[in-house]
């Protein structure tokens, strides 16, 4: 009988989207639901019977989820599916040589006449006789989260690929660094550092479809967009003034900060996670008595694109690893 706990997730940057490459890095994921669908055309003859008429088979469709712990290497590669390829510097080559620093700013133009965005092979082994292996694999919506629930930062990436094959496993490999955790963040908003937060999620949806073509398969031949990208923003607030409620009845966009300082690399540098919102935009502020208990708010808000610094959201991953 398969057991999780022997189970993996792997993958590989492709250079061509739907090539399969074999697996590179492993995710510390938590849970998977990728699935292939089968679409089944039946025939709408009539045929002398009160029966269902004759099936074909139609396209076949792959996507799902995958949850993860954050942790500061393995990132990397869902930031660059879901936000494009980041530009990579040696903060000081010299000294600390084993210090990168990746800039993700959202892409603006395709990976390709074909991928949206940067296409990965995912291996997916389910302690069973063969591994799942997904080509094309492009990440649609990313969202992070943590907080005091949430201690450990926890990811999750809905994804879309291309077609299956089963294939040997491979044999994973983790890296030794720690994950990023609540204790570790420190958010300012407007300028000024917030101590009122309990927990925080923030998302990139990318509106991506695959989409298929008369090209001689039953396989999606390209993911594209479908509309405009967004970046949802969800806070809960234990609020201790009306300081950005406020801010949500005069609409105001801030900028706001999210940093996340991780464990030592070298000399002064540490692992870290920042992300710079230019313009932060509250969309729902409810501030309501549920009985007698403490009352929080559950807001919503958006990250919106500034033509000043031409991006909606840009994430900042310092760690090990020399490129993505």
């Amino acid at each position: 009988m398969p057991f999780g706990g022997l189970t993996h997730v792997g993958l590989a940057k492709e250079a061509t989207f739907g090539t399969p490459v074999a697996a590179t890095d492993y995710l510390r994921f938590t849970t998977e639901g990728l699935t292939e669908e089968i679409e089944q055309v039946i025939s709408e003859q009539l045929n002398a019977t009160v029966d269902e008429a004759q099936s074909f088979e139609g396209m076949r469709t792959i996507s799902g989820d995958v949850g993860f712990d954050v942790y500061p290497n393995e990132l990397g590669h869902v930031l660059r599916s879901a936000l494009g390829a980041p530009t990579t510097t040696q903060v000081d080559a010299t000294n600390n040589p084993t210090v990168y620093q990746h800039v993700f700013t959202p892409a603006q133009s395709p990976f390709s006449n074909v991928a949206a965005l940067p296409p990965y092979t995912f291996e997916v082994h389910r302690d069973l006789e063969q591994a799942f292996q997904y080509t094309g694999t492009v990440v649609n919506d990313l969202t992070l989260n943590f907080g005091t629930d949430n201690k450990i930062m926890q990811g999750s990436a809905s994804v879309i690929a291309k077609a299956l094959s089963l294939i040997t496993k491979t044999t994973p490999s983790f890296d030794t660094t720690d994950p990023f955790v609540w204790n570790q963040a420190t958010i300012s908003i407007n300028g000024t550092g917030n101590n009122d937060l309990q927990t925080l999620d923030f998302a990139v949806n990318n509106s991506l479809e695959g989409a298929g073509t008369l090209d001689g398969t039953k396989e999606i031949s390209r993911i594209r967009r479908t509309g405009k990208r967004t970046f949802p923003v969800n806070l809960t607030f234990d609020l201790q003034d009306l300081t950005e409620f406020n801010r949500f009845r005069s609409q105001s966009e801030v900028p706001a900060v999210i940093e996340l300082t991780g464990a030592t690399i070298s000399g002064t540098y540490n692992y870290k996670l920042t992300i710079d919102i230019p313009k932060l935009r509250y969309t729902a502020f409810p501030i309501n008595v549920g009985g007698a208990e403490a009352i929080t708010a559950q807001v919503t808000g958006s990250a919106k694109y500034d033509p000043v610094s031409a991006y909606g959201m840009k994430v900042t991953l310092t760690n090990t690893a020399s490129a993505y």
